[in-house]
């Protein structure tokens, strides 16, 4: 007898390029069987999936994890996750650690899982910060090499990687990064790079991340390239660039999210110079999202109030256009992040809660800029694949039972900038390791999600 039983439903089988009818069978956490349709063999739970599409569940390539500020360890990005139908979540992006790897694996111990899997990097800024540099300092060698001893000391903990925030902190300089990445290269790591300028600067930026991939030999990905070549109208060009790369040096990619207003701290160094200049905008561009002037659009005035006075605080800027992430999105040598983070348990921007459902509805069923089995390609296989996990990904005997069930009819992000509690359409389940933790649009409180190293 199987575990579930899911019938009725069609899945993605990317060799073939289609939607395939069969009845899945999950037992101990995986894939136990794909049957032909009307076999009903004997299982605890059956699951009606008629109409509907059985898709490996959805890995996010670049969010940013809890902070379990003070003893809290309660969730909220990965509820979040969950709610859209990522199964799996990359974090530490942007240079940005929350947590070490030993506190948050204590954490999610504790907790006794998470609501989907968790693959961490080590942030670089974060570990430059601990020891005292500024954002515009020049590392001194002594301090480079504590902070490499860190690096390596983080990834024997369990993280995937590296990830560098070049723009947060524009005094690491090139051969800075060059020599970490080499510090740590025994352990293949995944590196993720938030570029370091955009608009005219936008072409270097890219040369810069291309130019570390190729001198160390490991992965690097462009972080959402939707904020880097969004503004000014640098997408066209970017992204030739990026595609002749990639077909010479595979090790080279990118993601990108599906919206045209990037979030970031109203008090970090994206704001320190003259972006109004540089983007061709003015002041009311910036949403702000904390009280007391959450949904309010700034001035002149209430920017500069909000940045002296709280700058640690999020805010959104609409500073893209729209056919550059459209065509970001599209692009065949794209794959798909959300840039997620939430603060106060449900502030943030929408892409934290309808990244992955906004693709599906928006940009597959209405504009058909790519089509649905070149989406969920993006989001499932080919990120597993990127990010060289095995066991996820595709629908098949053996992998694991990371699904999630939708009506590509009617799936939607509920997300706005205003709310972003506001729930998704269309996702009727969502499994990790086979256990749901998400039926009908709600959370079942399951914690099955773990924290995934190179030993697991």
């Amino acid at each position: 007898m199987y575990d579930t039983l899911i019938v009725g439903g069609r899945f993605p089988d990317f060799d073939a390029g289609a939607l395939v009818p069969a009845e899945i069978a999950l037992e101990g956490g995986k894939i136990a069987a794909l049957l032909p349709p009307g076999e009903r063999p004997q299982a605890r739970r059956v699951v009606d999936a008629a109409g509907k599409v059985v898709s490996p569940g959805f890995i996010d390539l670049h969010m940013h994890e809890e902070e379990f500020a003070g003893d809290s360890r309660r969730y909220d990005i990965s509820e979040y996750m969950a709610l859209q139908g990522v199964t799996t979540c990359v974090g530490g992006n942007c240079g940005q650690q929350n947590h070490s790897m030993a506190r948050f694996k204590e954490i999610l111990a504790a907790n006794g899982g998470a609501p989907a899997n968790y693959i961490l990097l080590a942030g670089y800024n974060s570990l430059r910060e601990a020891e005292g540099l500024g954002w515009y300092d020049a590392a001194p060698e002594a301090v480079r090499k504590r902070i490499q001893s860190r690096l390596a000391e983080e990834l024997a903990e369990g993280a995937w990687g590296l990830s560098f925030g070049l723009e947060y902190a524009p005094g690491i300089s090139e051969e800075e990064m060059t020599r970490a990445v080499e510090a740590v290269r025994s352990f293949d790591p995944f590196v993720s790079i938030h570029f370091r300028a955009d608009c005219e600067e936008c072409m270097s930026s890219l040369e810069e991340m291309a130019r570390l991939s190729r001198r160390t030999g490991c992965r690097v990905q462009v972080s959402h390239l939707s904020s880097l070549a969004g503004t000014a109208h640098n997408m066209p060009q970017s992204l030739a660039f990026l595609e002749r790369e990639i077909r010479e040096n595979p090790l080279l990619g990118y993601d990108t999210y599906p919206y045209a207003a990037f979030c970031t701290g109203i008090g970090t160094a994206v704001f320190d110079m003259d972006w109004r200049e540089k983007w061709g905008v003015d002041y009311d561009i910036i949403l702000l999202l904390h009280p007391p002037y959450a949904g309010r659009r700034c001035t002149k005035e209430l920017y500069e109030k909000v940045r002296r006075e709280t700058p640690e605080v999020n805010v959104v800027a609409f500073a893209m256009d729209e056919e550059s992430i459209r065509t970001a999105i599209a692009h065949p040598a794209g794959l798909l992040g959300s840039d997620g983070s939430i603060s106060g348990g449900c502030l943030g921007h929408p892409r934290a809660a309808g990244t992955f459902p906004r693709i599906l509805g928006k940009y597959v069923r209405e504009e058909k800029a790519l089509t649905l089995m070149e989406a969920l390609d993006k989001m499932t296989r080919r990120a597993a694949r990127r990010l060289g996990l095995s066991g996820k990904g595709q629908v098949a005997p053996g992998m694991d039972a990371d699904l999630v069930i939708f009506d590509p009819d009617t799936i939607a992000e509920g997300a706005e900038f205003t709310d972003i509690t506001l729930p998704n359409r269309g996702i009727d389940l969502v499994l990790v390791s086979g256990a749901p933790t998400v039926e009908n649009g709600v959370l079942t409180g399951a914690l099955p999600g773990r924290f995934l190293c190179r030993t697991n």
